[in-house]
């Protein structure tokens, strides 16, 4: 049964099975070429957004309805499983039950920047999910207080999600912490939670074992204006799969 994965920086530097096919993160269409070429199995960890249209819900909601499985977890692949499990996308990982439970609503907790594929997807700035995550971690350990939990992520959470990186994060722990804010961020540094790569590598896992005999949903996938105009009359304008990034 062939698989593909769309992810970026959150398993940079990661290395998949060679069972598995793995694109860098997914865009408009992106699922639904995955359909058309073949993949019965598809995972989703990292996406794009803003000046690229990102993966439509509904083009998710075509791959289930050809009975391909579909597994989100991490970034955008933990939003739209949230958002589609009642249609029968998977979840996996704490992330993607944040959002499925109403904890988190934004966005923003996962987005971040990063590095295009020649340069691995580094990591440009911080998640806020990792920021809440580590910091929850050095409260359990007694390395800060609740007070100083709580004004942190209300500084760090006001940010553009652009500009959540160890600098901002050292700037707050300055003015909330002085002195004691060079303890603070070698025991963020030292504690640190890799959350999203966490979540990402579970997703991996998961699609490494074998898969679960392939279903139809007893709904009826809506054919809509909307999709018949994208991936039906303008389907010429939607890219197609590109070769799978080396190495995977």
């Amino acid at each position: 049964m062939r698989t593909c994965l769309f992810a970026g920086p959150s398993l940079a530097g990661v290395a998949v099975p060679g069972t598995i096919h793995r694109f860098g993160p997914v865009a408009l269409g992106g699922v639904f070429r995955a359909v058309e070429a073949g993949y019965r199995r598809i995972g989703i960890v990292d996406g794009l957004f803003g000046n690229v249209p990102s993966v439509w819900h509904k083009e998710i909601l075509f791959a289930l309805s050809q009975g391909v499985e579909v597994v989100g977890a991490a970034s955008m692949g933990a939003l739209r499983a949230a958002e589609l499990s009642a249609y029968g996308m998977t979840g996996i990982g704490c992330i993607y039950r944040m959002y499925r439970r109403g904890a988190w609503t934004d966005d923003d907790e996962v987005a971040i920047i990063h590095a295009e594929a020649d340069y691995g997807y580094l990591k440009l700035s911080e998640p806020m999910a990792n920021i809440r995550f580590t910091l929850r971690r050095m409260r359990r350990l007694g390395l800060l207080d609740e007070r100083t939990e709580r004004t942190l992520l209300v500084r760090m959470k006001a940010l553009h999600f652009s500009q959540r990186d160890r600098h901002t994060l050292a700037a707050a722990a300055m003015d909330v912490a002085g002195r004691a804010s060079t303890a603070l961020l070698r025991g963020f540094a030292c504690h640190y939670v890799e959350a999203k790569e966490r979540d990402a590598r579970a997703l991996l896992a998961y699609l490494a074992r074998p898969p679960r005999p392939p279903t139809r949903p007893r709904w009826t996938f809506p054919r809509t204006s909307v999709w018949v105009r994208q991936f039906e009359e303008r389907l010429a304008e939607v890219p197609h799969l590109p070769e799978p990034l080396r190495g995977s």
